[in-house]
C-alpha cells in the first residue's frame, strides 16, 4: 500500500462569478431574518404553535410531525428568530400597559367630570368623589388582626360561650 495521495483538481465552468444570490437564498430583511423566519417569527406571535408558524413559512409538505417539531424549535433556537420574538413581546406588553394607562386616565377623567358637574344629584356627585378617593387609596380600611393560635379548642369554646352569654344576656 502507497502512502501517495491522489491529486485531486476542482472542477467547474469557465464562467465569472457575477455575484448574485444562489437560487435557493432568501433576501434578508432590514432586522437581520429572511422572509420565512420573519414569517415564522409573526405567525408565533399571533398565537400559532412553532409547528403550525413553521409549516406556514416553509415548505414542510415531506416532513413528519417530528421532524417539523424539531426544526421548529432550532428555528426558535437561532439568536436572530428568538431576538426577534423577544422584540415583539415587549411590544405587545408596552402597547397593552398603554392601553391600560388610557382607560385608566379615561375613567379618572369621566369620574371628576361627575363630581364636578353640577346638574348631577348630591348622591352622583359623592359617589363620584368617593370612587375618585379609592383610586387614590384615600379610604384604605386598616384591619388589624391578633394572632391567637396558642389556643386550644377548649379555650375558644370557652371564650365563645362566654361573648354569646354578654351578648344575650
Amino acid at each position: 500500500m502507497s502512502n501517495k495521495k491522489p491529486k485531486l483538481r476542482v472542477v467547474g465552468s469557465n464562467k465569472k462569478h457575477t455575484g448574485t444570490k444562489k437560487k435557493g437564498a432568501s433576501p434578508v430583511l432590514p432586522n437581520g431574518l429572511t422572509e420565512k423566519q420573519e414569517t415564522f417569527c409573526m405567525s408565533v406571535f399571533s398565537g400559532m404553535s412553532f409547528s403550525d408558524a413553521y409549516r406556514l413559512a416553509y415548505d414542510a409538505s415531506n416532513m413528519s410531525a417530528a421532524c417539523i417539531h424539531t426544526e421548529a424549535c432550532l428555528l426558535v433556537q437561532n439568536h436572530k428568530v428568538s431576538q426577534r420574538l423577544e422584540v415583539l413581546n415587549a411590544d405587545r406588553v408596552k402597547q397593552q400597559r398603554m392601553l391600560s394607562l388610557s382607560r385608566s386616565d379615561f375613567v379618572l377623567k369621566q369620574l371628576t367630570d361627575e363630581a364636578t358637574n353640577q346638574d348631577n344629584s348630591d348622591g352622583a356627585r359623592v359617589r363620584a368623589l368617593e370612587l375618585l378617593g379609592k383610586s387614590v387609596a384615600l379610604f384604605t380600611d386598616k384591619v388589624e388582626t391578633e394572632d391567637k393560635t396558642e389556643r386550644d379548642p377548649d379555650a375558644i369554646k370557652a371564650e365563645l360561650e362566654a361573648r354569646l352569654n354578654r351578648l344575650l344576656g
